[in-house]
């Protein structure tokens, strides 16, 4: 299954594209609880995350995270806990990925993002 920490790291790697940041579209999500939750990790993977891009995504399955990533937040438990829910639970089984540089699509299914470029664009 496909998360949104997953879904946050993926980029387009079409050779006309720079950035290749992804919006999401969905059909289909489920709550799975996947994993414990673990401060110290969440911490540890918090610069790694693409903020801005996260927010997005997690608007789209219906959570509303904070627009900035501060130091407060950081700390705060509660947070973390929400963030990790948003992180790992939250499983996105049918939907699409769009690259906002060149328009291509890549198709969620059963879980699975399909990310297979047709050859001519690699």
């Amino acid at each position: 299954m496909v998360n949104l920490l997953t879904l946050n790291t993926l980029r387009c790697s079409r050779k006309d594209v720079t950035e290749g940041r992804l919006t999401l579209t969905t059909s289909r999500v489920e709550v799975r609880p996947t994993s414990d939750y673990d401060a110290a990790f969440l911490q540890h993977l918090l610069p790694s995350l693409e903020w801005d891009q996260l927010v997005a995504m997690a608007l789209v399955v219906g959570v509303t995270l904070p627009a900035e990533l501060n130091e407060t937040l950081r700390g705060d438990d509660a947070f973390l806990r929400a963030l990790h829910h948003v992180l790992f639970d939250v499983q996105v089984l049918e939907g699409s990925l769009c690259c906002a540089e060149s328009g291509q699509i890549f198709q969620i299914a059963e879980g699975i993002a399909d990310m297979m470029l047709p050859e001519a664009v690699v």
